[in-house]
């Protein structure tokens, strides 16, 4: 398509040439009756406009050719209408830039449409607006909080350090929590004080270290420890106020003495094997009776549990008879004394005896008697010939005596009466 003036090309759709700015020839059609532009079929409104359209087509109004205008006087705009839209009046002058067109009305049902749209989104914006002002608003005020709950606690531990200073300590007074958890345990070694059981103990550490680098102390009140063998039963075990005598560790580890009276330990001190040894303190625990004395640094503690005790003492008797079956053999063909003999509810030297009485005593002879063993009088015919119906656990002193008047005399040298002390083979 070429411009009727002056012979250029013109791009379909200009209403001007870009060459010579003469108005272009709109094509055969209805047209717009405000700005001339051409609608699709069926439009009812004026896409470039809005202007309303006739319901018949109109022919096609040529567009005049444009007369030079001066330069001093302005271009001339449509401004009269027929009605509230009225046709272009015949001979107006269009500027080179399109003119702006009214505000172009919206289409039925479109303005509400949009109206409530526009009105949602408002308010949605404002309900985002006070979501994130409530946020950060809380977390101004959480901050304020803990940085005030922080200087609250800075200005306490400064006045009691200022306190500790006043009466003559001169070391800083220490915030850190105290050490509640229990620290982990391994049994160094063993060892007895009288008939009482030490055991040597290292413990490490389970709690953070303090502001100033070292470890908290354990200081906790009923605490149960409790030592196992390699099968899994309890050798020793009572409850021990470490408030008394607080665990003070070199870095992460501490060495503490514990003593276990003979009511409080079920296997003879040099019968426990200390590399397969499990130790394990449990905190919260409650002792019954009041914790004895024990020698040195060791630290006593107050019985356990007595059902506890007595299920502990009776499987310890079990295995002392079968651990010393092998040294009870040999006097089968020679003599050794008899110490004791009793049985679990058996009334005599003035009480009912219990495993724990029976085990305590054995313990007690051992220690008297370093090769004392443990025997179960059905299991020999020296006893069930005699009755065979009643067995009793029998305490041997386990030295060898060539005869009987050999064996008096050894009772009598240990200071054993006639009816605390009997010569005896197992045959």
């Amino acid at each position: 398509m070429r411009c009727s003036r002056c012979g250029a090309n013109v791009v379909e759709g200009d209403r001007f040439c870009e060459n010579c700015g003469a108005p272009v020839a709109v094509q055969a059609g209805p047209v717009c009756p405000v700005c001339g532009q051409q609608p699709e079929p069926g439009m009812r409104f004026c896409q470039q406009c809005g202007a309303e359209l006739s319901a018949s087509p109109q022919p096609a109004q040529p567009v005049p050719t444009a007369q030079p205008v001066p330069a001093a006087q302005p271009y001339q705009a449509v401004q009269q209408y027929a009605g509230q839209y009225g046709a272009a009046q015949p001979g107006a002058v269009f500027p080179p830039q399109a003119v702006q067109p009214p505000a172009q009305p919206s289409r039925p049902g479109e303005s509400a449409g949009k109206g409530k749209k526009k009105t949602a989104l408002i308010v949605g914006i404002i309900i985002a607006v006070l979501v994130v002002a409530l946020a950060a608003g809380f977390g101004v005020w959480w901050f304020m909080l803990r940085d005030s709950g922080t200087q609250s606690a800075q200005t306490q531990s400064t006045s009691q350090q200022s306190g500790k200073t006043k009466s003559g300590d001169s070391k800083a007074a220490k915030d850190d929590k105290p050490c509640t958890a229990a620290p982990d345990a391994e049994l160094s070694s063993v060892d007895h004080s009288d008939a009482n059981l030490v055991a040597q103990l290292q413990l490490t550490s389970n709690c953070a270290s303090t502001k100033d680098g070292d470890t908290a102390e354990f200081k906790e009140s009923d605490v149960k420890v409790s030592i196992k063998d390699d099968e899994g039963n309890v050798i020793a075990s009572a409850v021990f106020d470490f408030s008394k005598q607080p665990v003070k560790f070199n870095g992460e580890t501490a060495n503490v003495a514990l003593e276990f009276t003979t009511r409080q330990y079920w296997r003879p001190y040099d019968q426990i094997e200390t590399g397969s040894a499990e130790v394990i303190l449990q905190t919260g625990q409650s002792g019954t009776g009041e914790a004895g004395s024990a020698d040195g640094d060791a630290l006593a503690g107050s019985d356990i549990d007595s059902e506890d005790a007595e299920r502990y003492a009776q499987l310890a008797l079990s295995w002392q008879l079968k651990h010393d079956e092998s040294a009870a053999s040999r006097f089968y063909t020679t003599y050794t004394t008899q110490l004791s003999s009793k049985k679990n509810d058996m009334k005599a030297d003035g009480k009912t005896w219990h495993y724990v009485d029976i085990y305590e005593q054995f313990l007690q002879q051992r220690i008297k008697h370093k090769n004392a063993i443990l025997i179960w009088s059905g299991d020999y015919p020296t006893y069930t010939k005699a009755d065979a119906s009643t067995a009793y656990y029998v305490i041997l002193s386990g030295d060898t005596v060539d005869s009987v008047k050999a064996g008096d005399a050894w009772c009598k040298s240990n200071g054993y009466g006639a009816a605390d002390c009997a010569v005896v083979d197992l045959q």
